[in-house]
């Protein structure tokens, strides 16, 4: 069923714009992307739509500029143009982060419990953090965190706050989630159509062309209305806009918990099984801005992608805004408007109730403002370049449940586990339904993603008894 109905565009003004940019890393850098793609025959398929960023990422701080190239000759030519005197030391830093990405990589390969629900699991847990190499947040490595040696210098704070837009933990990262997420950031980033969503997109065209069932496509949202219980057990999902009832033996469930409350019996959504969602709480959401802007307006250096840190650690758009340059399409379709571009900057904003009517249009107004003004000294004409401004929370079609989606939180973890990046575990206090999506292992991002996705699966074959 469609991901309660977002989507990884929407129309505005006559123009095809994106919900938010994206910090994406190939998912075949991590041991589960790499194992589900290939399952699913996609690897080939997410190569071609991953292009690589040019530069991979643009850091615009306020006394450097610098371009973050995955091609370390490249890097370390930029780190002694903008800091000559700590060049190799930070070059160094780069370099350790990307060899304690990879000292991860075989603890992750053997998809361990990260989650873990039950003695079994925990066991198993411990059983492998024994036998793995020392790896940053392992039991036998406590003290290996990536840029350790140059925490306070501005470039690690920068990176920082980029870790932000790759993971969905709020707060100082642990080390492993530090290692993961900026471990794959040195190897690069890419551009494709849709960000993560269009990821999203690859596979549910594959499902499509295995003669799946898909509910919602194109302009026929259908959004998951309600969950019917049976006992303790989930019986069957009841989808807006049709009169069928969709029974199934187990029901994986990627959506956000908040959203998968709202889809629960009024009298379960307070009680105590409910209660268990409570252990992930969404602490900030992503707010994004979009601009079509004369091509001329921007200004020459400007990357791809680009991330402005006014001061790291603060709130708002001084902490970081990221912004991402692509074609302009007309919603109609046909080949993009070289005249134009869309400019999309997103920075985070803590959590607050999202609703609708004035105070909802009030409240982003005042945020797109505040975007606008931490990127005056970036873009000081931006104001007269602008051809239209779309604010995707408010222009996303409101008949579909999606526009109120989170795109992209950050989540507090009430008890975080042994390697500090998990959050809910795969098994649900509803025997048949499994956690499948990014609140299973936050800290993770994409990779974590693909890892829960894994483990839901593994645990609906042991449900299902191999059937």
């Amino acid at each position: 069923v469609d991901h309660d109905g977002v989507s990884a565009a929407y129309a505005d003004g006559g123009w095809l714009l994106p919900l938010a940019p994206a910090l994406l890393p190939s998912p075949r850098l991590f041991p589960a992307g790499e194992a589900a793609l290939s399952e699913l025959g996609l690897a080939s398929d997410v190569g071609r739509a991953l292009e690589p960023a040019t530069p991979d990422l643009q850091l615009v701080l306020p006394r450097a500029r610098l371009d973050l190239w995955r091609d370390p000759v490249r890097r370390a030519a930029e780190l002694r143009r903008e800091w000559p005197a700590e060049a190799a030391a930070l070059d160094a830093a780069l370099t350790e982060a990307s060899r304690l990405f990879d000292s991860a990589t075989p603890f992750l390969a053997q998809r361990p419990p990260l989650a873990p629900s039950g003695l079994r699991q925990r066991w198993a847990l411990s059983r492998l953090l024994r036998v793995a190499e020392p790896f940053p947040g392992s039991p036998a490595a406590p003290g290996l965190v990536p840029l350790r040696d140059v925490a306070a210098h501005p470039l690690a704070l920068a990176l920082g706050a980029a870790r932000r837009f790759l993971g969905h933990l709020d707060g100082p990262a642990p080390p492993l989630a530090a290692a993961r997420l900026l471990g794959a950031l040195t190897r690069g980033v890419h551009r494709a159509a849709g960000g993560g969503l269009g990821l999203r997109d690859l596979v549910r065209r594959r499902i499509a062309e295995s003669r799946g069932e898909l509910l919602g496509a194109g302009d026929a949202p259908a959004v998951a209305e309600a969950l019917e219980l049976e006992g303790r057990r989930a019986a069957a999902l009841r989808v807006a806009g049709y009169r069928d009832l969709y029974r199934a033996r187990v029901f994986l469930v990627a959506t956000d918990a908040p959203a998968l409350r709202r889809l629960l019996p009024e009298d379960e959504r307070t009680g105590r099984r409910a209660r268990a969602l409570e252990a992930v709480r969404p602490r900030r959401q992503l707010f994004a801005v979009n601009w079509v802007v004369r091509a001329g307006g921007l200004p020459p250096g400007l990357g791809e992608l680009a991330l402005s840190v006014a001061a790291p650690g603060a709130e708002g758009p001084a902490g970081g805004i990221l912004l991402q340059v692509g074609a302009a399409r007309r919603a109609g379709g046909g080949a993009p408007d070289d005249s134009v571009r869309v400019l999309t900057a997103a920075a985070f904003f803590p959590e607050e109730p999202r609703g609708e009517g004035a105070g909802a249009a009030a409240a982003a107004a005042a945020q797109a403002a505040a975007m606008r003004g931490a990127l005056s000294e970036l873009l000081p004409f931006l104001d007269r370049q602008v051809v239209l401004e779309s604010v995707p929370a408010q222009a996303a079609p409101s008949g579909r449940r999606g526009s109120r989606l989170a795109v992209h939180p950050l989540l507090e973890v009430a008890a975080p586990g042994a390697l500090g990046v998990a959050g809910l575990p795969v098994e649900s206090p509803w025997p048949n339904l499994l956690f499948a999506g990014r609140e299973v292992v936050p800290g993770l991002g994409l990779e974590g993603e693909f890892h829960a996705g894994l483990a839901a699966a593994e645990a609906a074959e042991r449900l299902l008894g191999r059937r």
